[in-house]
């Protein structure tokens, strides 16, 4: 029991989220801010509504908290809501140029 309360202990789940979106995950993925700027347009586009570049992360955020309500012992969903929160948070001196376009 003590192993599996471990998993969720908010340290542990901060630890991870911060391994995961410290790494080195530009190599795999490409830069954060360019892929979230891309979604942005294509969400806007399909929706036909204007999607802000920093609103992406959040609205991932939303879909990882949908994801709880199905499987609320899946600790990766709370990893990557706080991964999330973050990026989202690292995008906030890019709003008002992001607005300008």
């Amino acid at each position: 029991m003590m192993a599996r309360k471990s998993r969720y202990n908010r340290a542990n789940i901060l630890k991870k989220a911060d391994k995961l979106t410290s790494s080195d995950r530009e190599v795999e993925h490409g830069d954060a801010s360019k892929n979230f700027e891309m979604v942005a347009d294509l969400w806007s586009t399909y929706l036909g509504v204007d999607i802000f570049p920093h609103e992406v992360p959040m609205m991932m955020v939303l879909y990882k908290v949908a994801r709880t309500t199905e499987n609320p012992h899946n600790v990766d969903n709370y990893v990557d809501t706080c991964g999330y929160g973050a990026l989202a948070g690292e995008q906030v001196p890019n709003i008002n140029k992001t607005r300008e376009k």
